[in-house]
């Protein structure tokens, strides 16, 4: 019976040991360190006993019973992190402090048995007997004992809570399947502790140690059954769940079964906790946000978060055949505000004269024909102001063309703030620029005109110490109010000009209004 045993152990401790090896090896998992972790405290636990059963001497017996407590206090709390980790429960846990807790009680057990020859908590004698062919240790427990395997099996209970929990939850057949291997694994272990709780005295047999290895050939073979190493996690981990954009799958209703960190990150933003109900339930106090959801289409929706507003773009697929009811909803949704902000920057260097900050020609004149149809269409008064600065060349002359430019960028902040924010503004090329005035009458237009005249010529520009003076001649052009005249966009600029050329001639600083 020893040899049997012995053999059963032997084989046990190389099997951990290898599968941890591969695992550490091959697997892109998030939990593969804790279950590396996990198989080589097993290892340290079974090797333990192996040589316990294989001792003679009691003294020997003792030592390779508190070798055991290098992997032993560990096992049960390792197991349950990769429970919380492979089903995203740890998640939750908002605290670092919470998780370091888990393992407060075991690293305690580990010093209190380390010197238990000094205070007597966890054993408080020792015996040894012969039981079916081989010396056993038989244990006197002290207190410490009994809160260590209680917590043991807290650890146990609660891993098979949550493989349970996520198994109710889950909708996916091979993950189910998978839950359901593990949590059976974990049962396992439970009751092999239980059967030790309910002795007396420390058995012969470790139920514990002989149960271990069951359980890793069962979580062996969920893994490898399910191609859970090489198809499955790997694609999840590196598709999904590495995924820099939120994805987030539904069932039919709109019911969350599933997500990633980064959906995860992006609520957690929001201050909105992801959970397994309908989205209608977690967005109802963002109805923008929840609308954005319901729409199958792509679509663009934006959010204030932290102060910023930020621009995403969202997506939506069918997982599965159309035609079925139970159909699953990948929504697939990241942020665009940077490439937004670039559209908006090219938008505008695009329409956006760099020098005047006003509309350049090409953007003016298509505002300004829809703005002359929708005049007509109104039967509304449209006026034109065509400008040219005074003796620009002599300016350029005099002060160089860095000197003109500044001039054309303070010909553009009194353009930009002498008329309405309705009213259109341009540059047209070099020192001509253009204002379209709607809803304006002829009067109204002469007396824009004259103001922003006066303006011009009041200011004074100072440039490398030498003052630049200015003045500024208008042409005034405006379509009658009614719907049967013959005007187009061309034939007003046509006369605004003209009537620009006559307020040149007439000597420069004026204002002419073409009739």
């Amino acid at each position: 019976m020893k040899i049997y045993l012995s053999l059963y152990l032997f084989f046990a401790i190389i099997l951990t040991q290898f599968y941890s090896a591969y695992f550490f090896s091959k697997a892109k998992t998030n939990y593969k360190k804790t279950f590396t972790v996990l198989s080589f405290c097993i290892g340290i636990y079974l090797f333990g006993y192996l040589m316990i059963i294989n001792s003679n001497n009691l003294q020997e017996m003792i030592f390779w019973n508190q070798f055991q407590y290098f992997g032993l206090p560990f096992i049960s709390v390792l197991w349950l992190m990769i429970a919380l980790v492979y089903t995203k429960a740890i998640y939750t846990l908002k605290k670092r402090w919470i998780i370091v807790l888990l393992f407060f009680v075991p690293i305690i057990t580990f010093f209190i048995r380390l010197t238990n020859s000094r205070h007597h908590l966890f054993y408080k004698s020792w015996e040894m007997k012969q039981v079916l062919g081989h010396f056993a240790l038989y244990m006197e427990r002290g207190c410490w004992y009994y809160v260590n395997i209680s917590y043991t099996l807290l650890c146990m209970l609660f891993a098979v809570f949550v493989y349970h929990f996520e198994y109710l939850k889950n909708r996916a057949n091979y993950t189910r399947s998978q839950l359901a291997i593990f949590n059976f694994a974990s049962l396992l272990p439970f009751v092999g502790t239980m059967l030790i709780l309910s002795a007396r005295k420390e058995q012969g047999i470790d139920y514990v140690a002989l149960i271990m290895p069951v359980s890793l050939l069962i979580v062996s073979y969920g893994i490898l059954k399910h191609d859970f190493l090489e198809v499955k996690a790997l694609a999840r981990e590196t598709i999904f769940e590495s995924n820099p954009n939120s994805m987030i799958i539904f069932e039919p209703g709109l019911k969350i079964i599933d997500y990633n960190k980064a959906a995860q990150e992006f609520f957690k933003a929001l201050n909105i906790s992801l959970d397994n109900c309908p989205i209608e339930h977690i967005l109802e106090q963002r109805p923008e946000l929840l609308e954005a959801f319901k729409d199958e289409s792509t679509r663009d929706f934006h959010l204030v978060i932290d102060g910023k507003k930020h621009f995403f773009e969202i997506n939506s697929a069918l997982l599965g055949d159309p035609l079925n009811r139970d159909t699953k909803i990948l929504k697939d949704f990241r942020d665009v505000t940077e490439r937004k902000n670039i559209q908006e920057k090219l938008e505008v260097l695009a329409t956006i004269d760099s020098l005047s900050g006003l509309y350049n020609r090409a953007s003016f004149m298509r505002l300004a024909q829809k703005k002359f149809t929708l005049a007509k269409e109104n039967d509304e008064n449209l006026s034109l102001l065509m400008m040219d600065i005074d003796y620009f060349k002599n300016i350029n002359d005099t002060f160089g063309h860095a000197g003109g430019d500044e001039v054309i960028r303070k010909i553009g902040d009194i353009i930009k703030n002498g008329f309405r924010k309705t009213d259109i503004t341009g540059r047209l090329g070099g020192d001509e620029f253009a204002v379209i005035l709607g809803n304006a009458p002829l009067e109204d237009a002469k007396k824009a005109a004259e103001e922003f005249r006066k303006i011009v010529a009041n200011t004074k520009i100072i440039y490398e110490e030498q003052e630049i003076g200015l003045t500024i001649s208008i042409g005034v052009a405006t379509t009658p109010a009614s719907t049967d005249n013959n005007d187009d966009i061309e034939n007003i600029l046509k006369r605004a000009d003209n009537a620009l050329y006559e307020a040149k001639a007439r000597g420069r600083n004026c204002i002419v209004v073409s009739e």
